[in-house]
């Protein structure tokens, strides 16, 4: 009988994962300071530099995991065929 593929998440999407929910917390909390400012105030800079700065390393854990991930189907793909033959 064959075992079922269940596999964990790698480090890397778990990292994803763990700066995506902080991103997605950071921009609640400055969405939610946005909306308990007074009228007409802007949101400090430092949030705005953090915020940027957080979608910046997002998008750049994103692209490496995704190398990473071709990377890694292309050994196990070669590991593969070599266990094969």
């Amino acid at each position: 009988m064959k075992k079922p593929n269940l596999q964990k998440p790698s480090k890397v999407e778990r990292a994803k994962a763990h700066l995506d929910g902080a991103v997605a917390r950071l921009e609640a909390v400055a969405n939610q300071r946005r909306e308990d400012a007074p009228s007409g105030a802007a949101p400090p800079d430092d949030l705005i530099h953090k915020l940027e700065g957080l979608r910046d390393e997002n998008v750049r854990l994103k692209a490496l995991n995704e190398t990473v991930s071709v990377r890694l189907d292309a050994a196990i793909g070669r590991i593969k065929s070599v266990i094969e033959d």
